[in-house]
């Protein structure tokens, strides 16, 4: 049987320069920028209900053909040499789909023509927080993890996303849809493949 499951974590703390650098505001630090920064941060907090949750499962790396691209994870067939360079040499694979929930895209969406500075920091604090919880995810597994590596990287297609969403259960899991682009809905949601080492 395939290893599954569900984590979540609690909130963790905001990583503000990795904030300022999605609002390509990288190294500012002028008082009232950073103070603007800081009531996103708040108005955030108290208005888009963040919830940190990953579903995951674990796959065997059957076999991983560099030259070719053609991975067998057993449940998933892949080609994508870039994938299989990240994932050379590892017994299993851990593919995930993490998101911080929709509350955020509604704060995106308020202030998209309210005040574009804002909806530019609220979609920074929205990538910092995915992010940020799938580096602890990743940090708190048991065994030692290659990089993340997901769908749109080098020569991944997106197009794999339905099969990711599948083998994670991350629609009922986490209420995670895709676009006909295969672009994720609520938007600041992650899909990733990360080799187990070993």
């Amino acid at each position: 049987m395939t290893p599954q499951g569900i984590r979540s974590f609690d909130e963790p703390e905001f990583n503000r320069r990795e904030i300022l650098r999605y609002a390509m505001c990288a190294g500012c630090d002028d008082g009232k920028m950073l103070a603007f920064m800081e009531d996103c941060i708040k108005e955030s907090r108290q208005l888009a209900s963040f919830s940190y949750r990953v579903s995951y499962c674990v796959l065997p790396a059957v076999s991983i053909d560099e030259e070719s691209g053609e991975i067998d994870l057993d449940l998933m067939k892949i080609t994508s040499r870039s994938l299989a360079g990240n994932l050379a040499g590892c017994r299993e694979v851990v593919v995930l789909a993490a998101t911080v929930g929709p509350g955020i895209d509604r704060l995106i969406k308020k202030y998209t023509k309210l005040d574009p500075v804002r909806a530019l920091f609220m979609q920074a604090i929205g990538a910092e927080r995915v992010e940020t919880m799938c580096n602890m995810f990743c940090d708190t597994y048991p065994d030692k993890l290659r990089p993340r590596f997901s769908p749109g990287f080098g020569d991944l297609t997106l197009a794999i996303q339905p099969e990711v969403l599948s083998v994670t259960n991350a629609r009922k899991n986490l209420s995670i849809t895709l676009d006909e682009g295969f672009l994720m809905s609520p938007s600041k949601s992650v899909t990733a493949f990360v080799g187990v080492e070993g």
